[in-house]
């Protein structure tokens, strides 16, 4: 039985990620494919457009066969974190022999090469490093110089790009795990990470802004599959979108009353500073973002530390390996890998939610508990912006298709 593993956002679900499933099947011959998916925040540090059931149901209908939720200190974090917290879930499966993601590279050769001097920092690299940060250039710019030097091979352009950078974070992690799961590249085809136009093969950030802009129109039918545009027709203004600003009392009341902000992920005294000197100022906290963001504060890092400080995420929780496996969906055809993941895992794996005390403790219980208060407050907030009746994640039964 072979199994491949994506670790993935799904927001929201489009062409591209099912090309990508069709092509793990293609090439890879998998019997099973395993998503490890963000739940009710991703990894740029802000609330998922659409809740984690709605985007695993995505996932189930169109190729992925088990979906479990990667932990919100993970899943709001950046790169390191997010590869880490996945990978470490993984790996404690025992049970899957691929990871799988897309690049911008055609080759997992360049992407190995970095992951291996990132991890071991040999002294030339660190020398580099510190010599051009000394000189005034940005954290990314200097890495890429010194990972080129090192490396003896032009890297600067390979290392702006965001797939590309994730995957030399999974193979890092990989690394640190001493795993023996084998990554494995798909390269990305179509619409680009950050491209806002619309394609067949859109990006998630186009289709994002498209329904933002002009509601769910005809002309998103083509980037997305049927069941994902029938959702969209059906909930758009209903449970969904939801936005950072869907949040700003709960962020408000945080900011003005947390005694010690130094703690959470991400945080930087300068960055608080110019938090602080702006939250009264504007009315929005995209506007907020927009006019904290420097050279070396961007966007995503202000918004992971606001997502941290919200719901308490420190470095600690985030640095350390991923302690329990929480089943979202399964596709029924293949419910075998449930007794197959309690017979094989290191790790608890959670499938009836309101059980979840009798199964984990210490550090598991804590993370899995954090995560359940992330989902409650995206609960409440799209109950409060759109009206509806939002139950409790404890009664949620297990989603089977």
């Amino acid at each position: 039985m072979k199994t491949a593993a994506i670790i993935c956002e799904y927001n929201p679900f489009h062409n591209g990620h099912r090309y990508q499933i069709e092509q793990i099947r293609k090439q890879l011959h998998a019997d099973h494919i395993i998503a490890v998916m963000s739940g009710d925040f991703v990894q740029r540090g802000t609330p998922a457009f659409c809740d984690k059931y709605a985007r695993a149901a995505f996932a189930l209908h169109n190729g992925i066969d088990l979906v479990l939720e990667l932990p919100v200190c993970y899943a709001g974090s950046s790169a390191e974190f997010f590869a880490f917290g996945g990978i470490s879930l993984l790996n404690a499966l025992h049970c899957v022999d691929y990871l799988v993601f897309g690049t911008e590279s055609a080759s997992l050769a360049p992407l190995s090469v970095c992951a291996k001097l990132f991890t071991e920092e040999p002294v030339e690299y660190r020398r580099l490093l510190k010599q051009q940060l000394k000189c005034g250039a940005s954290f990314p710019a200097a890495r890429a110089y010194a990972a080129s030097q090192a490396a003896g091979m032009d890297l600067s352009g390979f290392l702006t790009q965001p797939n590309n950078i994730l995957g030399i974070e999974y193979l890092k992690a990989l690394l640190r795990c001493r795993s023996e799961i084998r990554p494995y590249a798909i390269q990305r085809t179509g619409a680009g990470y950050h491209d806002i136009n619309l394609h067949p093969v859109a990006s998630a950030t186009g289709i994002r802004r498209e329904m933002l802009t002009n509601g769910v129109k005809e002309e998103l039918h083509p980037t997305v599959p049927d069941d994902v545009f029938s959702y969209f027709k059906t909930s758009f203004g209903k449970t969904f979108p939801i936005t950072w600003d869907d949040f700003k009392d709960m962020l408000y009341y945080q900011l003005i009353t947390e005694p010690h902000p130094e703690r959470y992920l991400d945080h930087h005294p300068e960055l608080m500073d110019r938090i602080v000197k702006n939250i009264r100022n504007y009315p929005d906290i995209e506007t907020l973002i927009a006019n904290v963001k420097t050279k070396n504060f961007t966007y995503a890092r202000i918004s992971r530390y606001l997502l941290h400080l919200m719901l308490k995420i420190t470095p600690t929780e985030a640095s350390a390996p991923c302690t329990y496996a929480k089943i979202l969906g399964i596709k029924k055809s293949h419910s075998q890998l449930i007794r197959h993941l309690h017979h094989s895992s290191d790790i608890p794996v959670i499938q009836k939610i309101s059980q979840y005390p009798a199964h984990l403790e210490g550090n598991a219980l804590y993370s899995f508990e954090q995560t359940l208060t992330a989902t409650t407050l995206y609960r409440y907030a799209v109950g409060k912006k759109y009206g509806t009746s939002q139950a409790s994640e404890l009664s949620q039964p297990l989603l089977i298709v």
